[in-house]
């Protein structure tokens, strides 16, 4: 009796159970069947700007799917990493057509749900850029943005990965500078102790001039600076950053090798500027070491290598300026500026990949020293003996004369005042060169000869 009563129970109990689980679970699937798919969105819905205005939800699906088949036949979206570039394969996207339209409310424009397996993209990268290294490169942050424009069917852009190369990766020594040996002043020693290291924020412009007003770093000698902002010019050359403003001076400075120098002078607003397009920062150290400025450039690799080439250089020849004077001995001569070659010297940029091979060459700057001109003092009795003579260099009394008027300051024809009496009368007629009156009617104007003189450095 108590057997039966216990069955019985145990069947009301299993039944009253099984009632109200399947009502719950056939009740949602009968509403979502029936009634919600016969719903229709608001006039104004859309997904990834896909308008969807007044359809229900089998309808919407229906128009989406055909608008993704679309954007994954037309899609361009590019992925860019040393040099090379690859199109993100539209496979490796997981469109959630259901869960984009149960985002939808009134009024509002969604993007799609969709997803991107982090192993896929990996691999994508490492088969596309062989130089892809997974631990420099933040995944996380490059497929969030990747996803974002396959969220919205964007059809075309390029992406940098090394924009996404990772904040926390080890920093390196990417390229070390030193000077040649030189004074060490007080202003480059102090500069050096209050800035062993200088940074260079990401996305931005450094102006050297603008850094050291900023951080109250202001002496009447700032020009002191130049072999700093040369060091500065160097490591920016093997860097990938964009070179804005430098200057050179007239003369190369025994302290920087040929084609590295920059001037650096505020007051005569020459400034050193340079822009960093990476959006990582870097660290500039300074240090100073027997009579020498070291300058290392620390920070994350760049995705690609850089090297410099100077061109053969090319040399003028000074030109030869001959003065006479009572005071130099008949046949000697006396060297008042010995003179210097000039100098033109062309520096190129090279992008190099990772194995070495020459991706690009671009020519950054031509430096140009013009030469300096050979003073020689001669006697005055050789052009009183034989006025008729051309000496070298000096094609004729007319191009003599030009000569002697362009550096006036530093010719001693002769000085009247330590002269004799009985000489002052042959020294103003014999030296016709310095008698304007006696010039040959035929000679170029002056700028015809400085015409003639810069086609000559050429």
């Amino acid at each position: 009796m108590k057997k039966g009563l216990l069955v019985k129970l145990m069947a009301v109990l299993f039944f009253s159970t099984f009632f109200l689980y399947g009502f719950s679970h056939l009740g949602v699937y009968a509403y979502e069947s029936f009634f919600v798919q016969s719903l229709s969105l608001s006039k104004h819905a859309a997904v990834a700007s896909v308008n969807l205005g007044g359809a229900n939800k089998e309808e919407a699906v229906k128009i989406l799917d055909g608008k993704i088949v679309e954007w994954k036949g037309n899609q361009n979206i590019m992925l860019e990493f040393n040099g090379e570039s690859a199109r993100v394969d539209s496979a490796l996207f997981q469109f959630h057509l259901e869960e984009s339209i149960e985002q939808l409310d009134e009024n509002e424009n969604t993007s799609l749900v969709v997803s991107l397996d982090d192993q896929a993209l990996a691999s994508f990268l490492s088969d596309h850029f062989p130089d892809y290294s997974s631990g420099d490169i933040n995944l996380a942050s490059l497929k969030e943005y990747v996803l974002s424009l396959a969220g919205n069917l964007n059809e075309g852009e390029t992406i940098d990965v090394y924009d996404y190369i990772d904040k926390n990766a080890s920093t390196q020594i990417l390229f070390e500078a030193v000077s040649n040996e030189l004074k060490v002043t007080p202003t480059i020693k102090s500069f050096i102790e209050n800035f062993p290291s200088i940074l260079i924020a990401p996305n931005s412009q450094f102006s050297f001039s603008d850094f050291l007003e900023t951080e109250g770093f202001v002496v009447e000698s700032q020009a002191d600076l130049s072999p700093v902002a040369s060091l500065l010019y160097q490591i920016t050359l093997h860097s990938n950053f964009s070179i804005i403003e430098r200057n050179i001076s007239k003369e190369l400075p025994d302290y920087v090798t040929l084609g590295f120098e920059a001037n650096f002078n505020p007051m005569n607003n020459q400034d050193f500027v340079i822009t960093n397009p990476n959006s990582t920062g870097y660290e500039l150290k300074l240090a100073i070491h027997d009579n020498r400025i070291k300058a290392q450039l620390q920070g994350i690799p760049f995705p690609n290598s850089y090297n410099v080439r100077l061109s053969e250089k090319e040399t003028f020849p000074p030109r030869v300026i001959k003065q006479f004077s009572p005071f130099v001995e008949k046949g000697s001569v006396d060297v008042k500026q010995a003179g210097k070659d000039g100098i033109l010297i062309r520096v190129y940029k090279q992008k190099l990949s990772t194995s070495g091979e020459i991706l690009s060459e671009e020519l950054i700057n031509e430096d140009f020293y013009a030469p300096q001109n050979k003073i020689a003092v001669y006697p005055l009795q050789e052009v009183q003996e034989a006025p008729g003579e051309t000496f070298d260099n000096v094609t004729n009394g007319a191009d003599e004369e030009v000569t002697t008027q362009d550096d006036s300051n530093d010719v001693e024809v002769e000085d009247p005042s330590s002269q004799s009496e009985e000489d002052e009368s042959n020294t103003s007629t014999e030296q016709e060169s310095g008698d304007p009156s006696k010039q040959d009617s035929s000679n170029p104007s002056s700028d015809e000869k400085a015409k003639q003189r810069k086609k000559d450095f050429k």
